[in-house]
């Protein structure tokens, strides 16, 4: 039953993820029209300082709520379950607050000293309120993973994203002729906006919900505080040591372009390109893997509460096989017809290379998602810690060394390298603290030879399909018949079987 809780969960979650996907794609789409390359560039350095006050605001809390309400709930300490609850709402409050004055009053010293173009600080001010309100809506969304109660979660995941781009788009009109700050202050109040909402609907989802521990006889509940900062404090420790890093590289990136011998205005446009348009593509496909990471936690945590070893190496097993041929795909999609994306999505050939070129990098991408999510669930927080310290400390030092001699195939070689090591150094500690066996042939060999095959059919079939059809229609059914006969290919060469060597089969 559990499993199947998993299957279902998984699937809409995967429905909740790809639909807020595919709307956006289309909201980038109209944000890379609309305010061109240079102003995604804008946009992705305020994200990047943002993103690390998100960190210092939630502070791992969600993850916590899940893996300790899944522990306690398995060992029916329905009293110590609610506790995790109250108290990781308490802690939220306190780090939301703290996130979120943090910003606000020294959103000019960041802007022009950390950010370096001032550009950015209505942006920051307008987020500021954002931090507390997203804090305390991620306690309750943890608790609904925890219970792999997905449907509130993924109805709240749908709506706020239209909220926010109704809002946007509705004051973008008035904004933009003012500039690209007040473009970018305008997408800071929707997703202001958004936060604000997505908190009144989660509380909503809570207060009607059948809770499972609700008519349980009551036992007297332990202090999960100690708990609840045992998990939190180390990954929230990792997350803004990460968040730190990832911000000085984003800040590095336009800086060392210009002493390349690049202007401003071509440096942050080619950042943007990278953040704001081609990475966001390369990760839409990725909407089964964010879903099956929100819900290994809880799976996996439970049962290592219990000590079912065969059942947790079961289960990661099947997911790392099933990360590994969905990243080849993946490869094999934007490899094979790297142009025609571009063109179709962005109207843009420069945006084409650039995907051809970090395609390759995407299974160990997809890898990292899904191999921290698990490493996560066994209360290995402090490995998560190290491997992502080493990769972002590499990242940096090739960036601030190399970029001004080589220029942006510098910043490749480092995207590249980092994140293979990352993946090398992850895989390596969880087969270390599990019982999982890496199968080479049936993960890797076989998937990478079936998406040869399937890319250059692919590619023969579009240039038929070109001559008597329109371009879009030409690239979906090239892409469809890819995948067929990628899908053929790994179950004529048994790297999947009608057995269950599929994740989802794996989960019945």
């Amino acid at each position: 039953m559990k499993k199947e809780k998993i299957i279902i969960g998984t699937l809409i979650l995967t429905i909740a993820t790809t639909s807020v996907r595919f709307v956006g794609m289309f909201f980038r789409i109209y944000l890379a029209n609309t305010i061109g390359s240079e102003g995604i560039g804008l946009y992705q350095l305020i994200l990047s300082f943002y993103f690390l006050m998100v960190t210092l605001a939630t502070s791992g809390i969600r993850v916590a709520i899940s893996k300790l309400i899944s522990e306690e709930l398995a060992l029916r300490n329905y009293s110590n379950a609610k506790r995790v609850l109250r108290q990781s709402l308490g802690i939220s409050i306190i780090t939301g607050f703290t996130a979120g004055a943090v910003l606000y009053y020294f959103a000019d010293y960041i802007g022009s000293s950390i950010l370096n173009d001032d550009r950015t600080v209505l942006a920051l001010l307008y987020l500021a309120p954002s931090l507390p309100i997203m804090a305390v809506s991620n306690c309750y969304k943890g608790y609904f993973y925890a219970l792999g109660k997905v449907t509130q979660p993924s109805i709240i995941q749908m709506t706020e994203q239209f909220v926010r781009i109704f809002l946007i788009v509705y004051l973008m009109d008035t904004f933009l002729p003012k500039g690209l700050e007040y473009a970018c202050a305008a997408i800071a109040i929707g997703m202001t906006a958004e936060e604000i909402f997505a908190l009144f609907l989660v509380w909503f989802f809570y207060i009607i919900d059948k809770k499972p521990f609700s008519a349980k006889v009551e036992k007297k509940a332990d202090n999960m505080v100690f708990k609840i900062l045992g998990i939190s404090l180390p990954l929230s420790a990792a997350s803004n040591m990460n968040s730190i890093l990832r911000t000085i590289e984003n800040t590095l990136i336009p800086a060392r372009l210009l002493l390349y011998g690049l202007s401003s205005q071509t440096a942050i446009s080619l950042y943007g390109m990278i953040k704001g348009m081609v990475l966001p593509l390369l990760f839409f496909p990725s909407s089964i893997l964010t879903s099956l990471s929100s819900l290994l936690i809880p799976a996996v945590a439970g049962d290592n509460a219990l000590a079912d070893e065969k059942s947790v190496s079961k289960t990661l097993s099947q997911v790392i096989h099933f990360t590994a041929i969905s990243g080849i795909w993946v490869v094999a999609v934007f490899v094979s017809f790297p142009d025609e994306i571009a063109m179709a999505v962005y109207n843009n050939r420069q945006v084409g290379y650039m995907i051809k070129l970090i395609s390759y990098v995407c299974p160990f991408m997809y890898l990292n998602m899904v191999i921290s999510s698990a490493l996560n669930a066994l209360g290995q927080q402090m490995s998560s810690f190290v491997v992502n310290t080493v990769e972002s400390v590499l990242k940096i030092s090739i960036i601030y060394l190399f970029v001004p001699v080589y220029g942006f195939n510098a910043y490749l070689f480092a995207l590249f390298i980092t994140t293979i090591l990352n993946t090398i150094l992850y895989l390596f500690r969880l087969l270390q603290v599990s019982s999982i066996v890496f199968d080479i042939s049936n993960w890797i060999i076989k998937p990478v030879t079936a998406a040869i095959i399937a890319g250059v059919l692919s590619k023969y079939s579009y240039l038929i399909f070109k001559q008597s059809s329109n371009h879009i229609l030409a690239l979906v059914s090239s892409i469809g018949i890819l995948s067929l006969v990628y899908l053929m290919g790994l179950i004529l060469s048994k790297s999947i079987d009608d057995k269950g060597t599929g994740v989802l089969s794996s989960l019945r």
